[in-house]
Parts: structure tokens; C-alpha cells; sequence
């Protein structure tokens, strides 16, 4: 067995509880979650959607994800709140090459569940994980129009290293800064 597969499988899922109370299930994405996570998507807010790398709300989009999940390049994980996915959060992988001792990470709650701890906790459980991989830094990438996600990061130990003017284009054209921000696990 795996590092990786030992950690998933001696850690979730894992039941935990908001800051106010309200109790949570963290696991791994499973295939059997398609449908649940086309409708989590559904239900973002547009200007949150706009600022994804995919288009979520393709259902196509989500049946790629499914079909190729491996937890060894993409590990989702995923927060559940009476059957119902209320947040995703992911590491991005690249296990051979020259950035394979950090991982992309990349973060959406649903608007009911912030300001709650969600997003502090999925964050809390990915960076436990990239750190006990052994991976060195993991790192994000955000427009700065999402002033409160880049709060959150900076709260949790992430620093902006590079702002790249007019370097996205989000999905109705717009063009956007990018702001990449770092944690380094080893410090």
C-alpha cells in the first residue's frame, strides 16, 4: 500500500464540526458522487463559477473528473452535510517532473457554509496531507477580485509571490490578474 492510499484510508472519513455546530463528513471523491457534484456546481454562485479553471457546470466536465479519478495525480476531497456536497477541495498532482514536491490546490465551499470554517477545515486536511507526502510547498492560484479567498490563504500561512497582470481570461471573456500564492510545508 501506498503512502498515500495509507493516509486516506487510516484518516476517512472523518466526521467533524463547524464552527457553529454543524456536523460535516470529510472523505475522498468517489466515483459514485457524479451526480451529487454536478449539482453542487449547479448551485455556486455565477461569479464564483466564473473564476474555475473548467466549466463546472458542464455535466460533461464532472463525468472527465469521475471517469479519471486518481488519487495519486487529483485527490478531491470532499465535505458532505446530510448527503449533500457542500464543499471541494483538491490537490493537483505531478508525481514525476520537475514540480512533483509541491501540489496545486484549489478550494470552493458552498455560500450557505462560509464564514462557518469549512473552507479553514478542507484546508487544514489538505495541507496535513501534502505534508505528511512529504511534499514541500503546495500553492494556489486566484483572481484578486476574490479578495475573501485570498484573506483566508493568507491567514493560513500562504504568501503571495507572483501577480500576473491580465494573464486569465475568465469564462465570459473577461480578462484578469492572477495571483499565485505559496505555503511552504518545511519551514
Amino acid at each position: 500500500m501506498d503512502k498515500l492510499s495509507e493516509i486516506l484510508i487510516n484518516t476517512y472519513p472523518k466526521n467533524i464540526s463547524l464552527d457553529d455546530g454543524t456536523p460535516v463528513t470529510l472523505r475522498p471523491l468517489l466515483k459514485s458522487d457524479e451526480a451529487g457534484l454536478v449539482e453542487y456546481f449547479k448551485n455556486l454562485p455565477p461569479e464564483d463559477r466564473l473564476c474555475l479553471k473548467e466549466d463546472v457546470t458542464n455535466p460533461k466536465v464532472i463525468e472527465n473528473w469521475i471517469y479519471d479519478l486518481n488519487y495519486d495525480t487529483i485527490l478531491p476531497l470532499v465535505a458532505l452535510h446530510n448527503g449533500q456536497i457542500v464543499g471541494d477541495a483538491t490537490l493537483h498532482f505531478n508525481p514525476i517532473g520537475w514540480t512533483r514536491h509541491q501540489a496545486e490546490l484549489r478550494l470552493t465551499t458552498s455560500t450557505q457554509f462560509r464564514v462557518r470554517g469549512l473552507g479553514t477545515t478542507l484546508l487544514h486536511n489538505l495541507i496535513d496531507i501534502a505534508t505528511r507526502l512529504g511534499l514541500e510547498q503546495i500553492h494556489i492560484e486566484i483572481p484578486p477580485r476574490l479578495d475573501k479567498a485570498f484573506y483566508l490563504f493568507e491567514k493560513m500561512g500562504f504568501k503571495e509571490v507572483a501577480n500576473l497582470q491580465g494573464f486569465v481570461r475568465d469564462l465570459e471573456g473577461a480578462e484578469s490578474d492572477l495571483v499565485l500564492m505559496v505555503k511552504y510545508l518545511q519551514e
